[in-house]
């Protein structure tokens, strides 16, 4: 079962295939229509990265939102239905994305218990600028249980290795869904810093971890993405 805690917010994802369109004019028109409609209506940014050519899907862009509760994810949605106060501005942004071809998938998410807001990490000048997105299959209903094992077995030793862990999320209306974000030391001086992670055999927290990882997990793909000029955490 799923476990929602009190101080838990909400996060909206977004991934967007750009198409024709390139990063530069994306995020000039992102801050010109799209970011203050959101801002306007009540939403955070909490990140917005690129995936880097040789790990991920790309040209693509990931954007995420903070939001405080349900209620705000209503608001946004009635705001920029047709009818709505904000209904225009989601229109000239939806054009936008027509005429570059891209296409997207959107999730809700819950931050995992230990996630830090968009705030704590600000005063933490907690820096993001290439990070590394697992996007997780769990078993079904096991989100709350791998990151459970994440963050007692895994996060340590990733941290003394130069991944700094930013979070974990669960896909609200996903079974068996979980993604987790681990900022990198020195951004691309982390993997000649400490790449690769061990030489000859793992440590012993990580024997645990190949040990219990696969008891809850189906699969996953990493992507590498950096942060583009609106990200907040760059």
């Amino acid at each position: 079962m799923k476990k929602y805690y009190g101080h838990t917010l909400l996060y909206l994802h977004e991934t967007i295939a750009l198409g024709s369109g390139r990063t530069d004019r994306f995020t000039e028109v992102f801050g010109d229509l799209y970011q203050p409609m959101m801002t306007d209506l009540g939403a955070r940014l909490f990140a917005m990265w690129e995936t880097t050519p040789y790990n991920g899907h790309w040209p693509q862009v990931t954007v995420i939102w903070e939001i405080d509760k349900f209620a705000d994810y209503a608001h946004i949605g009635r705001s920029q239905a047709r009818g709505g106060s904000h209904a225009d501005a989601a229109a000239a942004w939806s054009t936008y994305l027509a005429e570059i071809g891209a296409a997207g998938e959107g999730r809700i998410m819950y931050a995992g218990k230990f996630n830090r807001t968009l705030a704590q990490l600000q005063d933490e000048q907690f820096g993001a600028g290439l990070v590394i997105q697992e996007i997780m299959q769990t078993k079904p209903g096991r989100q709350d249980d791998y990151i459970r094992e994440l963050e007692r077995l895994y996060v340590p030793w990733s941290e003394r290795t130069g991944k700094r862990w930013l979070g974990s999320f669960i896909t609200t209306f996903r079974f068996n869904e979980v993604i987790h974000y681990w900022a990198l030391d020195g951004d691309w001086d982390c993997f000649e810093n400490h790449y690769p992670s061990w030489k000859d055999a793992p440590p012993a927290e990580i024997v645990t971890w190949m040990s219990v990882a696969p008891a809850l997990r189906d699969g996953w793909e990493d992507s590498i993405l950096a942060a583009l000029p609106p990200s907040p955490l760059r």
